[in-house]
């Protein structure tokens, strides 16, 4: 047995470093902490506090929090056998785990404070269909999880990667997609990867480095949009913890005392409002600069290697082979600009389980096309789109707008105050969005590529490769029977979830070319 950076005895199989004790220590502490802190403060709250008893259940506890993590790294070990990883843990029942690596989707490495000061990093390796990491390596060193990397994804043959990267498109998850709902996307000829860009025999391979300067992160971290987020969150937290809070700081006394006090008008709320708007919005610039900062994106040969973080610096590869699609978005803020974050989608690759990843973060119209054309050559931009018909207007108009106006006459009888009056504003807002999502819905079919534009106040387009979609699929209601429209939608492999992108509300007449278009009868006509 060895250990990882140690000197203990050899042997078949590495354990971690052993500050991955302090890792799972900490890892059962979060696990717990909700109830123990529930519980705690109930005691407290009911004046049951008996200090020798809880004193005594801390430090006992403590003790046997540290015994099961000692055992937990003790248990753990790993090792590399002919290009596939071998793990076994386990405290009482041992658990054996090996991945190959025609199975392995992503290996990923981050590295927290404690992991850059001891030169140390986690590697997390996820496979085919995981909706999580199959295996956690919490601390080894960047050397042997270079190893681990090199043995599981560049140590793979090109069949391997191809037959990962490309599921098969006339069935996924073993049902088949063949019929009129959904058909094969690809002909029998296109069965092959797509191309990434030829290389002369003997050349170099491709080296390409982009950074986010400081001016961009902070532009980017200023629009990111997370301002919603930070609202929700705070209450969400104040929901659960209004009631044990109330019992130590009185928050509604001291409010309701103040506005007696002081004359309330509208100037004075719009001030508060102002003054929340801007701490939240602050506070997710801050959490956006820690999370992107460094943001560095790197080609090596047919690799895509992104790197970022402050607090915790993290970096994942992406083969290009594994791409799926580009997926770029413009929010309100950004638009006006001209400014994009590109995503990619790729097998294996996500976060938090959405379906794409950020590869870059803030790029400017003007260098949308050499950017693609140096870190992903497959894929470019449209040189012209396909709008929709006028009568599809009324399509994203009705349902949208008549479901906003059911809602006012609830909202003003139920909320409170004149608050409910608010909703009056809904079907604006509403009928703004959907008219939003009319003028940008487009699309364009070129040399076995499509392009895809959708979005209301945030605008999206998608680049694919009619190889890359696992089905399609055409749609129609009997709303859009009664004018001849229909919508198609589309389905790519991406990391926990299946990457969709929709044309709603197209005429029926091009839905029905571009799904001909998809099994190779004919070319759409623009």
């Amino acid at each position: 047995m060895k250990r990882s950076n140690s000197g203990e005895p050899q042997g078949k199989g590495s354990r971690l470093h052993p500050i991955s004790l302090v890792f799972f220590i900490a890892k059962a502490i979060k696990d717990l902490l909700y109830p123990l802190l529930v519980f705690l403060i109930s005691t407290i709250v009911r004046k049951e506090v008996n200090l020798l008893w809880i004193g005594g259940g801390s430090v006992l506890f403590l003790l046997l929090l540290i015994s099961i993590s000692y055992l937990t790294w003790y248990r753990f070990t790993y090792y590399l056998e002919n290009n596939a990883l071998h793990v076994e843990q386990g405290v009482f029942v041992r658990k054996k785990t090996w991945i190959t690596r025609d199975r392995v989707q992503s290996v990923d490495t981050t590295a927290g404070v404690v992991h850059r000061v001891l030169g140390l990093v986690k590697v997390s390796v996820e496979t085919a269909g995981g909706k999580k990491p199959e295996v956690a390596l919490n601390a080894i060193t960047g050397g042997e999880a270079e190893k681990i990397r090199t043995a599981l994804l560049l140590g793979s043959t090109p069949a391997s990667n191809s037959a990962a990267a490309e599921p098969s498109s006339a069935a996924v998850n073993g049902h088949d997609l063949s019929g009129e709902d959904g058909i094969a996307a690809p002909v029998a000829e296109e069965r092959a990867a797509v191309p990434i860009e030829t290389i002369p025999a003997g050349a170099p391979e491709p080296h390409d480095t982009r950074v986010l300067s400081a001016k961009d992160l902070l532009l980017f971290s200023a629009t990111s949009g997370r301002v919603g987020v930070i609202i929700a969150l705070f209450g969400a937290a104040y929901s659960q913890l209004d009631d044990v809070l109330d019992r130590f700081i009185d928050f509604k006394g001291i409010i309701s005392s103040w506005f007696s006090t002081h004359a309330l008008n509208i100037g004075l709320i719009a001030l508060f409002a102002f003054a929340g708007l801007l701490v939240a919005w602050l506070l997710a610039i801050l959490i956006t600069f820690v999370k992107e900062y460094g943001f560095t994106l790197t080609r090596n040969g047919d690799k895509l290697v992104i790197t970022r973080g402050l607090l915790e610096k993290k970096q994942i590869t992406v083969p290009l082979q594994s791409i799926q699609a580009i997926h770029l978005t413009q929010n309100l803020l950004r638009r006006p600009f001209g400014w994009f974050s590109v995503h990619v989608v790729a097998t294996g690759y996500d976060e938090k389980n959405g379906t794409s990843a950020l590869m870059f973060p803030l790029l400017r119209k003007t260098e949308l096309a050499s950017f693609l054309q140096r870190f992903a050559p497959q894929y470019e931009m449209p040189d012209q789109w396909q709008r929709l018909e006028k009568r599809s207007l009324a399509s994203f108009l009705t349902v949208p707008l008549l479901l906003s106006i059911a809602v006012i006459i609830p909202a003003i009888i139920w909320i409170p105050g004149s608050y409910g009056w608010l909703a009056v504003l809904l079907p604006g807002l509403v009928g703004v969005s959907a008219w939003l999502n009319y003028k940008q819905t487009a699309w364009h079919a070129w040399d076995g590529r499509l392009f895809i534009q959708y979005g209301g106040f945030t605008k999206h387009q998608a680049l694919i490769h009619r190889r890359r979609v696992q089905w399609n699929r055409m749609s129609e209601t009997p709303f859009q029977l009664r004018k001849n429209l229909a919508t198609i939608s589309v389905a790519l492999a991406s990391g926990r979830n299946r990457a969709m992108f929709s044309i709603r509300h197209m005429s029926a007449v091009s839905a029905r070319e571009l799904k001909g278009w998809f099994a190779g009868h004919k070319k759409p006509s623009h």
